[in-house]
């Protein structure tokens, strides 16, 4: 554990320097109320046709990239056979490899896979009925539904592959879930600062009511990106298709990035406009750079040979599971609307079209915070032997 005391470090700065930069602006009236008490859309400032721009540009980049990686320096993989599979250091959840069997000789859809599609049609329907409901049905539909996505994926995986983190590693699945309600609260708590997504539907929930309802939603953020990114990774022509590209390191780059996290996250709560997309990066540069320095492998380590599947397949598959996350939550109720500066306009959904590229990082942060909980827990695999600065 003592080589891990920069993720220990990081991990209380996290919440410290916010909070830091929330004081030195004077803290809102309802700063530490809870349940939250916005219910109304915070004023933010007004839309901006330079800056929307520069976002729907890193819109455009990313489906480029997809789609003609050759464009930016990534050359085919002539490797023949099946895909390689993701070492220890290049997987943020327990890890996953593609199966070498045949198509004939795969699995069928496991039960749990058809369980989870049930229990995810079903659920479905119930959060956009109109149909006369009891509350507690209609208001706690968000659980079961992303449950059964998760289930059904899983199963996907495992029809697809042979193997699946349901039930490869069941500990470590399950294990995810808290994990992701802690990553999420996080979030939650740095928009007290930002305010960039609200819940327009009023609840009467109690404080501890609403604690375990939000956790159990929070809960299937980080399975859902995982799966989704096992998924992909099922797929050659996806898994090979960013394996082969420029490579990029920087020596001492960990306690850079993580110095630029530190300097970046007293500043959210101070500039919360102009710096309302920093809400995604600060805290990624500090996790990973905490990292780099603890010695504990991530998905920005393959970059270094050129390998950037890991890195991307997450920001990929956070990107599609966003576009799920706003479609069931478009109809429901309860339900979160946006009030993001600047970009505010053209939504798809409820979200404006260019917040999507929010997405992107957020994979590569859910998979750094789960390397940052999992590397602190008994029984954690040691530091690498060689250095960070390498």
């Amino acid at each position: 554990m003592t080589k891990r005391w920069p993720i220990v470090v990081a991990l209380v700065l996290l919440a410290a320097l916010p909070l830091a930069g929330s004081a030195l602006r004077g803290f809102s009236e309802d700063f530490f109320s809870f349940p939250p008490l916005v219910t109304t859309q915070p004023v933010h400032a007004p839309f901006h046709m330079g800056i929307w721009l520069v976002f729907a540009a890193l819109g455009l980049f990313t489906v480029l990239l997809l789609l003609r990686p050759r464009w930016f320096g990534f050359s085919p993989d002539n490797s023949s056979g099946p895909p390689r599979p993701y070492a220890p250091n290049e997987s943020s959840p327990p890890n996953f490899s593609a199966s070498s069997l045949p198509p004939s000789s795969l699995p069928p859809l496991p039960l749990h896979g058809w369980l989870g599609l049930l229990l995810l049609t079903v659920s479905w329907f119930l959060a956009w009925s109109r149909i006369d409901l009891p509350g507690p049905v209609e208001q706690h539909t968000f659980f079961p539904l992303w449950l059964g996505f998760i289930l059904f994926l899983d199963g996907l995986v495992y029809r697809r592959s042979g193997t699946s983190l349901a039930t490869t590693s069941r500990s470590r699945f399950i294990l995810m879930f808290p994990l992701s309600a802690l990553s999420w609260w996080y979030f939650e708590f740095l928009n007290r600062s930002v305010q960039n997504w609200w819940y327009p539907d009023r609840m009467d929930f109690g404080p501890v009511h609403y604690l375990v309802y939000s956790s159990l939603c929070f809960s299937t953020v980080l399975p859902a990106i995982f799966e989704i990114r096992d998924l992909l990774a099922t797929f050659p022509t996806l898994r090979h298709r960013f394996s082969n590209g420029p490579r990029w390191h920087m020596p001492h780059a960990a306690p850079l990035v993580a110095f630029l996290g530190v300097v970046l996250l007293p500043l959210i709560p101070l500039f919360p406009d102009p710096l309302f997309f920093v809400t995604w990066v600060a805290p990624l540069a500090l996790v990973a750079g905490a990292l780099g320095l603890a010695r504990v492998p991530s998905p920005f380590d393959p970059v270094r040979r050129g390998d950037w599947s890991p890195l991307l397949l997450l920001a990929y598959a956070a990107l599609a599971c966003g576009f799920f996350w706003e479609l069931w939550n478009a109809f429901s109720s309860p339900r979160w609307a946006y009030a993001v500066p600047y970009v505010d306009r053209w939504p798809l959904f409820a979200m404006p079209v260019v917040g999507y590229t929010g997405y992107l990082p957020f994979g590569p942060i859910c998979a750094c915070f789960w390397l940052a909980w999992t590397a602190l827990l008994p029984g954690a695999p040691p530091p690498r032997a060689n250095s960070s600065r390498e």
